[in-house]
This record gives structure tokens, sequence and C-alpha cells, in this order.
């Protein structure tokens, strides 16, 4: 099984009370452990978290942590080179996906 886990500029969306928000991070996947920080509408972020293969299928979840504020818990998998999933906070969430952005793209 090949799977692309590209170290780089990822974007994509977050979505709450039915309308998508864009979100952009940097992130760096290595020896199971994933590291980053971003940016979106709400502010700057860092991500701390892991990710793992199992039975062929790749599973990740990091704590997005807003400076100075509050943490949010993601919980996804990798679909082709995506990663979709649920955010919660506190019970509250909504869907999410992210995808590697162009080669020397960032949208911050």
């Amino acid at each position: 099984m090949d799977i692309q886990l590209p170290s780089g500029v990822w974007s994509g969306h977050y979505e709450q009370a039915c309308s998508k928000y864009a979100q952009q991070a940097t992130l760096e996947f290595a020896d199971g452990l994933i590291r980053g920080d971003g940016a979106d509408d709400i502010g700057l972020f860092s991500i701390e978290g892991e990710y793992r293969i199992d039975k062929g299928e790749v599973r990740m979840g990091w704590i997005k942590t807003y400076q100075g504020a509050h943490s949010v818990l993601y919980l996804g998998k990798l679909k082709g080179s995506n990663i979709t999933g649920k955010w919660d906070i506190s019970g509250w969430g909504g869907n999410f996906a992210l995808a590697p952005a162009p080669q020397g793209r960032d949208l911050r």
C-alpha cells in the first residue's frame, strides 16, 4: 500500500453551523507524529497529534490550539490524497477536509 502524507502546506475547510470556513496549515508528518501551524478565520493555531496505519487505513488525530485561546480535537482518515473527518469541542463539532496545496503555494 502506497501511503502519501506529504509534509508541507495543506488547505481545506471546516464546517460549522451549515457553513464552510477556509483553513490552511503547514504540516509535518514523521514517525507517526503530526506537527504544524496554520491560520483560519478564528486566528493562528498550532497542531500536535499522531497518525497510524491500521488494517490498510491511515487514521489520525490532533489537537488544534489557537494562540491564547481554546483547543479543538480533530479525528480523521486519509482518503486518497485528502484527510477528512470530524472536529469536536466539548461535544459540539462538524466535518472538515484538508488536501495538499499546490506545490509552492501558501495562501496565508
